[in-house]
């Protein structure tokens, strides 16, 4: 029996894995992690904007993102390449400035972590957004 269910599992990703269409290798991008790490990454970025909060609060709100931006850089590539180069354009940004954010924070430095947040919310986010428009223009495309 587990073996029958160790052979149906390999055939369900080898058939996820040989999606014929770029659209149909969006799709399975998107839903088999893809989705998640965008929804991870968007919520980080909404605890980073907090104006009024303690310089502690928000380092540790750009840690998170920077906890969240590992896991999807290791993520497969977007077979996309308008969105996997927007994607990957948000993942530089927002990794460049959750590193100032976080050694802003470290050295308790508001005018640091200012630059941070900024990069994070003006620059990383709209290419974030950006992502996801491209993501949901080639999916609705169909």
């Amino acid at each position: 029996m587990r073996t029958r269910v160790l052979t149906i599992t390999a055939a369900l990703l080898l058939a996820g894995a040989c999606a014929s269409s770029p659209e149909e290798k969006l799709e399975s991008w998107y839903h088999s992690g893809g989705e998640t790490h965008i929804m991870r990454l968007t919520d980080d970025t909404s605890r980073v904007y907090v104006s009024m909060a303690p310089i502690g609060t928000i380092g540790t709100a750009c840690q998170d993102l920077l906890k969240d931006l590992a896991a999807a850089e290791a993520y497969d590539p977007i077979p996309d390449e308008d969105a996997q180069s927007s994607w990957s354009t948000a993942l530089t940004t927002l990794r460049n400035g959750a590193s100032e954010c976080t050694a802003g924070a470290a050295a308790q430095d508001a005018g640091q972590v200012s630059q941070g947040v900024m990069e994070i919310q003006i620059d990383g986010l709209g290419y974030l957004t950006s992502t996801v428009h491209l993501i949901a223009m080639e999916l609705t495309s169909e």
